[in-house]
């Protein structure tokens, strides 16, 4: 079985990839989606996430 990064985590929809977002005064903040990373963990990502936290 063979596993992506595409598999794992997608750009993320809210700021588009770049993991902040401009607010009303025109700063830069981190994307609360994202967390400031940019991606989002697909549900297999999660999985193994959750998968790795128990076993280590």
């Amino acid at each position: 079985m063979s596993i992506s990064m595409d598999d794992l985590e997608l750009s993320c929809w809210e700021c588009e990839g770049q993991g902040v977002l401009l607010n009303e005064e025109k700063e830069k903040i981190a994307c609360s989606k994202c967390d400031g990373k940019g991606t989002v963990l697909t549900a297999q990502g999660q999985t193994l996430l959750h998968f790795i936290k128990k076993h280590l």
